[in-house]
């Protein structure tokens, strides 16, 4: 797959997911995000593109950015072009749920109002 001819002889990694006679060098299996190296490990094809596990899952569904783990239900919260599971994104101080309600960021942090003010004065 990087263009370089895999010789007799050499050491080469079949993946039968990626169709017949799809080889790669051991050095270039590894995930198309990451980089990490899949030989010996599972291994996911899709789009032409070679993923470990975890971003594989990334295809099909968002991460939550508060525990880090797939969302896999059809609802979750959408702010500051990242993705939560409901009611993990929450106020900084007090960690109450945000989804859908107003809130404030300060340095990537998000707060309710009520707390923004307390922390940092006025808004």
């Amino acid at each position: 797959q990087c263009g370089r001819q895999i010789g007799g002889g050499d050491m080469a990694v079949f993946a039968s997911r990626a169709g017949h006679g799809a080889c790669w060098h051991p050095q270039c299996f590894q995930c198309s995000q990451c980089g990490e190296f899949l030989v010996d490990l599972i291994y996911f094809y899709q789009d032409g593109r070679i993923y470990c596990g975890r971003h594989h899952a990334e295809t099909r569904r968002p991460r939550c950015q508060a525990c880090d783990e797939i969302i896999f239900s059809p609802r979750c919260t959408e702010a500051e072009g990242r993705h939560w599971h409901l009611g993990h994104f929450c106020c900084f101080e007090c960690e109450g749920a945000l989804g859908g309600r107003r809130y404030l960021l300060r340095h990537g942090r998000a707060y309710c109002p009520p707390c923004y003010h307390t922390q940092h004065g006025h808004y």
